[in-house]
């Protein structure tokens, strides 16, 4: 995407585009919600790469506590989440409720993403305000049995 693909991608989704591709790459909107995030949220994995390129901050978080890695998983977007763990996304931020993007995944029976998760290293140990973990709410079988064999200790 170049920066007239990305100037007019901005405009279309109704976000900051004042200098998009020089100091404003991570204006908000009132939320907090910066251009990359709602890439990710939407599962525009050229807007995501176009945005990392230019050097968009995937740590950033929004008034909730998520971030775009957090809203790649929402959009099922194994390839904007593995585009945002390469770029240095935080795996282990907690939003408001205490929730990781493993542990939304793993809640959501989000299979594939819950294994990219765990691949890059993501704490599967933190939990939710409500004291649960990823694996406590796991919603298929499929993800508790990922998380419960990275949990155990290889056999050596």
């Amino acid at each position: 995407m170049n920066d007239n693909q990305l100037k007019c991608w901005l405009v279309q989704a109704g976000l900051p585009v004042s200098d998009p591709l020089q100091s404003g790459i991570d204006r908000t909107l009132t939320d907090g919600t910066t251009p990359l995030m709602y890439a990710a949220r939407v599962g525009d994995v050229d807007a995501v790469q176009a945005l990392l390129a230019r050097g968009a901050n995937p740590a950033l978080l929004n008034a909730d506590g998520n971030g775009a890695l957090w809203f790649a998983c929402f959009a099922d977007s194994e390839a904007g989440a593995s585009a945002l763990i390469k770029a240095g996304a935080p795996l282990d931020t907690q939003n408001i409720n205490g929730a990781t993007a493993l542990i939304y995944c793993a809640s959501a029976g989000k299979t594939p993403l819950v294994r990219l998760l765990l691949d890059a290293g993501a704490n599967q140990e933190l939990m939710t305000l409500d004291d649960f973990t990823a694996l406590e709410l796991a919603a298929n079988i499929h993800c508790m049995r990922m998380l419960k064999e990275a949990k155990e200790p290889a056999n050596v």
